[in-house]
Parts: C-alpha cells; sequence; structure tokens
C-alpha cells in the first residue's frame, strides 16, 4: 500500500464527515480509492421510512439517488440487499429507474449485519481484475445495502483491503466518510481476516 495515499486518504476524510448529508439521495459517501476512480456507498435507492416505520419508496428519492451515483462516475451497481428484506414494489422501481438512468444491476445478496457467503467471496475474488480495471480507469465501484452502512461499508472496506490497506485502516478511513460503516463486530472480525491478494 502507498504511504503517500493512506496519510493523505486518513487525513482527508476527516473533513468528509461532515459533508456526509450533502450527498443527493440514499448516498452515504464517496471514498477516493488507491487504484484511482471511487469506492460509493448507499442506502437503497428510493427506501424512505414513513411515520409509522413503515418502509416506502419514493420515485423522485429513487432516481435522486441513482442520477447522483451516475455524476460521481458508477456505471454499475452492486446491491447487497437480500430479496426477502424488501417489498417487490422496490426492486422493480430499482430496475426500471436504473435503466432510465444509465446503471448497470448485479445482485449479491449478504444478511442484514452478516458476511459474504463463501460462495460470493468466492466470485468477488476472481472478479478482483475486472473492478481494478475499472477504478484504474477512474470508475467508480457502487454498493447497495438498505442503509448503506453495514454491509454497504463492509464491500467498501474489502476493496481498499485487496488495494493494499491493512484491515483496520480500511475500517477506519471508511467510518471516517461514513461513521455508521461496518456495523457488526462479526463484519469487523471478517475484514480483519482478510489480506490483500499477492501481486500476480
Amino acid at each position: 500500500m502507498d504511504q503517500k495515499f493512506r496519510s493523505a486518504a486518513l487525513s482527508a476524510a476527516a473533513l468528509s464527515t461532515a459533508d456526509a448529508n450533502t450527498y443527493p439521495g440514499s448516498i452515504r459517501a464517496v471514498i477516493p480509492h488507491p487504484l484511482g476512480g471511487n469506492l460509493a456507498m448507499t442506502g437503497f435507492p428510493g427506501l424512505e421510512t414513513g411515520l409509522d416505520g413503515s418502509a416506502m419508496f419514493t420515485p423522485d428519492h429513487c432516481r435522486e439517488t441513482l442520477t447522483g451515483l451516475y455524476r460521481h462516475g458508477a456505471r454499475h451497481l452492486v446491491v447487497l440487499v437480500e430479496r426477502d428484506e424488501l417489498a417487490d414494489v422496490g426492486f422493480g422501481l430499482l430496475g426500471s429507474t436504473a435503466a432510465e438512468v444509465g446503471i448497470n444491476l448485479s445482485y449479491h445478496p449478504v444478511v442484514d449485519y452478516s458476511v459474504p457467503s463463501e460462495a460470493l467471496a468466492r466470485q468477488w475474488r476472481q472478479d478482483r481484475a475486472t473492478r481494478g480495471a475499472l477504478l484504474q480507469q477512474g470508475g467508480t465501484l457502487a454498493f447497495s445495502c438498505r442503509h448503506g452502512a453495514g454491509r454497504s461499508g463492509l464491500m467498501a472496506a474489502w476493496s481498499l483491503i485487496e488495494a493494499g490497506l491493512a484491515p483496520d485502516d480500511a475500517i477506519t478511513l471508511v467510518r471516517q466518510h461514513f461513521a455508521e460503516a461496518v456495523e457488526s463486530v462479526e463484519q469487523e472480525d471478517w475484514l480483519r481476516a482478510q489480506s490483500a491478494p499477492v501481486a500476480g
């Protein structure tokens, strides 16, 4: 890991916490990546909570979030929410709006507060070169879960670990951009068990 990037990123991130609410829609953070490009964390586009605590889906909010991601360089959104976690209408709204905005979707469900399955982790590692090329070209790797904190933060931190950050540094950096990121001890422990891949 480039020590200069690590120091600059950790210092700059301290300034970003105050700006956490300036992103459009449900976007929680946009984090510079060591390879270039950015990592984006967002809550489920269009999901809002009613006065009674129930989930509701707002087309304008969905479009605002996805348009914001697009403007930050995202052309693909990794959706980490399980299908039975939210109503079908939410997934339908996300799919149709993403198509209109120009963002492709892929679904990699992770149980809330938990960690990727072994199958997902294996697939993710196999696709590392594709993600690296995207970031080196200045693209944005975007993650969405329900709130945009736990699972999205987990995957953002893992992406930083893949680039050479120590796990605790990756967790710290993500939390400096969004304090609620990486929500469980299980997620922290899982990240600490990861290590950067051997070059070549």
